[in-house]
This record gives structure tokens, C-alpha cells and sequence, in this order.
């Protein structure tokens, strides 16, 4: 019953911490999550736009298509403020925002509500086509590739065909985000030291 959890989630930080942070980011505990890149990052949107996320609604993440629009859960996802309050407003909307539903989907959920009030998702690919939030670990999409002719689908293919996936060291931006399935506390460590402790100077 995910849904109802992450709803539950975001009421209570609608309800207490709304004026106080501009964007709110939602993800697992199994989420690597680069807090500096994700600032910058939130940042040059709203200078590019010339915008202010009090005001402007911003859905962002890792966009997928399966049937419809929705940012992955799993590589975690930010709402500006604009859009939190927007859907705070509507979230008791049983027929469009899924009020009374149980479901894990939360993240198809709250794309469709939102969906619903005009606020569709941000692309978030660098100048390159390179992704920033990413719903596998590092290794995974360094290696990736598509499955043979013939061969098993693959939903992470059929998730993105509107866009592509690009393949080794394409697949990720220099100033990614997020990585997900970091389960285990010596990924974490070995994921921090080599973001910030290799001097590759002596290498």
C-alpha cells in the first residue's frame, strides 16, 4: 500500500513544512541521492525558465512511459512548491487523484493526479541526451543493453522508446542525481569514496 504511505508523506510535509523549502524531493531508502547535483540542478531550472517554484509547478525526476506518463519512484522524484500545494488541494479527489485507492504504484498515482491539474513531467537529460535520475545502481546502466531480436522484453526498453536509452558511458550525466537499488551499506561506502575521497591526480 505504498500510495496511501507516500500520501500520508506528503500531507504531513505539505502541512507542516510548505513555506519553509521551495522544492521537496521523495525517495527510498535505497536511493543514492547527490544532494549538490540535485540543488544545482533544481536551481538552473528555475533559472532557465526565469521562474520561482513558489509559484511554478515542477514535477521532476526520471520520466517513463508506460501506456502514460509517470516519474520513476524508484530514482526518486521533486515536487516544487507550486505543485505540492496544487496537489494538496486536490488529493481527496477519489476519481482523479486516487484518494481511497491501495496500490505500490505510487508513483504512476501521483503523475496521473497531477496529470490531472496540468502539471506534466520535467525532462530532465542533459545537452547530450545523458539522464540524471537513474532507477538502477551504476554498474547496471553502465552495462546495459538492449535485448536481442527475438529475445525476452525488456521493460526498461519499453518504458523509455519515446526517448532511447543510450548505452555505456552515455547513460548517465556527469551531474546525476540519483541511483537506485544502493542496498547494501559497502555500496554506499564505496560509492562515497570514489565521488569524494579518490584524488585522481595521484592515480
Amino acid at each position: 500500500n505504498m500510495w496511501q504511505k507516500v500520501r500520508s508523506i506528503w500531507k504531513f510535509v505539505g502541512t507542516h513544512y510548505i513555506d519553509d523549502y521551495d522544492w521537496f524531493f521523495i525517495g527510498g531508502d535505497d536511493l543514492f541521492v547527490l544532494p549538490h547535483n540535485l540543488k544545482t540542478y533544481l536551481a538552473s531550472l528555475a533559472h532557465k525558465d526565469g521562474t520561482d517554484p513558489k509559484t511554478k509547478e515542477y514535477f521532476v525526476g526520471r520520466r517513463f512511459n508506460e501506456g502514460s506518463y509517470f516519474n520513476s519512484g524508484g530514482a526518486g522524484y521533486t515536487l516544487s512548491r507550486a505543485t505540492l500545494r496544487k496537489f494538496l488541494a486536490n488529493m481527496e479527489d477519489a476519481q482523479h487523484c486516487a484518494a481511497k485507492q491501495r496500490t505500490s504504484m505510487e508513483d504512476v498515482m501521483i503523475a496521473r493526479c497531477l496529470s490531472h491539474l496540468g502539471i506534466h513531467f520535467t525532462d530532465t537529460r542533459d545537452a547530450r541526451g545523458r539522464e540524471r535520475f537513474h532507477p538502477f545502481a551504476p554498474g547496471k546502466h553502465l552495462h546495459w543493453t538492449p535485448p536481442k531480436p527475438g529475445g525476452e522484453r525488456d521493460w526498461y526498453e519499453d518504458y523509455n522508446k519515446e526517448w532511447g536509452i543510450l548505452e555505456g558511458k552515455d547513460c548517465c550525466a556527469p551531474d546525476s542525481v540519483s541511483f537506485h537499488y544502493i542496498k547494501k551499506a559497502s555500496m554506499v561506502r564505496h560509492m562515497q569514496a570514489l565521488l569524494y575521497s579518490c584524488d585522481l591526480e595521484d592515480q
